[in-house]
């Protein structure tokens, strides 16, 4: 009898379908799409929705095809005086207004409040100051 590699990849997988119970707490930390037990998962990519992860040098997605990252030592964030730290990129990821009070002018040197919010065009990561009254404080 002659089996075929697709109908035998069937019955594998319809034999396994639920994972061995002494083996599950090694798939609980890697639930998203990209990302293994060794990466930290900040938040979920915008663009394809699988893991960021945190490295040395900013937040990447952790899909090989998607060429999201927003980076630690960024010019806006630099500008500004500030650094992307893990707190802020995770909560910018959500979608969320990160509020500072002590954002620096590239101009006058004087220190402002605004909010950060991310900008992603599929291209290029941005951000955008909001000045509006009625801040989030998370």
């Amino acid at each position: 009898m002659r089996i075929s590699i697709a109908s035998l990849t069937r019955e594998i997988v319809a034999s396994h379908r639920v994972p061995v119970d002494e083996y599950v707490a090694l798939f609980a930390e890697a639930s998203h799409k990209g990302v293994t037990n060794s990466d930290t998962l900040i938040g979920i990519c915008p663009r394809c929705g699988s893991g960021v992860t945190e490295s040395q040098k900013g937040f990447f997605c952790s899909s090989r095809i998607c060429k999201f990252a927003m980076w630690k030592d960024n010019r806006f964030f630099g500008a500004k005086g500030k650094k992307l730290d893990k707190k802020t990129a995770a909560a910018l990821l959500t979608g969320e207004r990160v509020f500072f009070s002590d954002l620096r002018s590239e101009k006058t040197g004087k220190t402002y409040a605004a909010a950060v919010l991310l900008e992603d065009d599929g291209k290029m990561v941005n951000f955008k100051l909001d000045f509006t009254k009625g801040r989030d404080d998370k």
